[in-house]
């Protein structure tokens, strides 16, 4: 029986072994990757995503790999690649090319030149998003080497514009291109992750978000010389609308999945926030309370309330002319139950008026997945192995992504990179010194496998 037992473990143990094997091979070749395809400058703007096209369609071409490329723009570019299998539903890799801007003076190490130090590759796109596309580039090709039958298709997809709304990308292939959507039961994107907070380790899948909102504050009034100022100039009347949205208040509510997740880490914070966390709606009730989370936790705080951040502001050519007009654009992120026409309104009766308009930018509606679907069951496995006493959670992202096209189709999206990160290295995300630890490198290409590997083998 002992003997039995043993040769029972020794099998699980192979079968675990060959079935990792497969990620560990590649992972070498993850950071050379990566540290191509970062010194790659797709900031947006411009975009100029075909350099990212390119970059994947030679890959796809050595390994012999059928693709499509298309240009929504010239230099807004679109790749994706699929591997057939059976009729189950399909699943789609879905990562986006562009990059936010970056100021190489505020950088320790230049953002597009990929540096490899202090155990990690520096660089803009390393996490937002392009450590992802590469995560997801080498499960697609080992499974491809592999060779072995598919139970559904599997699609590679890298997109442009997802930082300035995707209308670029996966907005305009979902008005051009509806067929690369067929039969898809699911989407893996970015949005969450696993997060190491005060030492305690939880993951969190990203089935809903912020709704965005993004406006812009126009001032209008008389120009004139700088020397000799008139009262009610175009700035003046900005200047005095901004600060009465800087003390515009909205309501503050613990929408389920948001309490969910915050109970759930709640045992890991610090006295008195494990005491608050754990009971969201009345964290959320209190103003003052909200208040000391903001300093806390700024992001938390953004996951109980709408907010409106202040984020380009534009004036006179001249330092010595006042401008007939003067605006600044502004970006609001909705509750997800939310209505973007109620925000609105009430951002136009606290704001409008004496020379001033307020006009949406950018704006879509609420849209969420449910967990009873095979990738997020599947995710949560290969999570349950791995890390079997961590809590992996539904979660509410407080910024937003390209997912929301697909949950607007009735398309399942679930945003997941296997990497593990603390509070510093989220601060990277759209600021300075973005960066990836070489160890999460090598996590995030194993695990993106094994979710892989468990939904489209039998």
């Amino acid at each position: 029986m002992l003997l039995r037992k043993l040769d029972a473990q020794l099998f699980i143990a192979l079968c675990l072994f060959l079935v990792v094997n497969i990620a560990l091979a590649n992972v070498g070749e993850t950071s050379e990757l990566l540290q191509q395809y970062v010194r790659l400058n797709t900031s947006n703007p411009p975009g100029n995503e075909i350099e990212g096209a390119r970059f994947f369609a030679d890959i796809f071409e050595k390994n012999g790999i059928p693709y499509e490329i298309v240009e929504s723009s010239p230099g807004r570019a679109n790749i994706w690649a699929r591997l057939e299998g059976g009729d189950q539903p399909g699943v789609l890799l879905l990562h986006h090319m562009d990059v936010v801007p970056a100021d190489p003076s505020r950088w320790r190490y230049p953002p597009f030149e990929a540096t490899v130090a202090e155990g990690r590759v520096h660089g803009r796109g390393t996490l937002d998003n392009k450590s992802t596309g590469i995560f997801h580039l080498q499960a697609f090709l080992a499974l491809h080497r592999a060779g072995r039958p598919l139970t559904r298709d599997v699609i590679f997809m890298a997109t442009a514009d997802e930082e300035a709304g995707g209308q670029q990308g996966v907005g305009w292939l979902m008005e051009h291109r509806p067929d690369l959507f067929e039969h898809i039961g699911a989407v893996l994107n970015e949005g969450s992750s696993g997060n190491l907070r005060n030492g305690q380790l939880s993951f969190g899948v990203e089935i809903t978000q912020k709704l965005p909102l993004w406006i812009k504050i126009t001032a209008e009034g008389t120009p004139g010389h700088g020397a000799v100022p008139r009262q009610g100039s175009a700035p003046q009347r900005l200047v005095r609308a901004l600060s009465r949205l800087e003390t515009l208040q909205f309501e503050a509510r613990a929408i389920p999945v948001v309490a969910e997740y915050l109970q759930s880490i709640a045992k890991d914070a610090p006295p008195p926030w494990n005491r608050h966390l754990a009971s969201a709606p009345q964290l959320a009730a209190s103003s003052m309370l909200m208040s000391s989370l903001q300093t806390y936790d700024h992001r938390l705080y953004a996951l109980l309330t709408t907010t409106c951040a202040l984020t380009r502001l534009a004036g006179s050519g001249k330092i010595n002319v006042v401008p007939p007009s003067a605006s600044a654009e502004v970006d609001c992120r909705l509750l997800p139950d939310e209505e973007p026409a109620d925000v609105l309104a009430v951002l136009r009766e606290n704001l409008a008026g004496d020379g001033i308009t307020v006009e949406p930018i950018l704006s879509f509606g609420p849209g969420s997945s449910s967990t009873d679907n095979f990738l997020y069951r599947a995710i949560k496995q290969v999570l349950s192995v791995r890390y079997p006493h961590v809590p992996v959670l539904p979660k509410m992202n407080a910024g937003f992504t390209d997912s929301h096209f697909f949950r607007e189709k009735e398309i399942a999206a679930y945003g997941f990179t296997p990497v593990i990160l603390t509070r510093s290295d989220g601060a990277g995300v759209h600021g300075d010194n973005e960066n990836i630890s070489l160890k999460n490198l090598k996590l995030g290409g194993e695990m993106t496998l094994e979710v892989l590997q468990e939904i489209v083998y039998d």
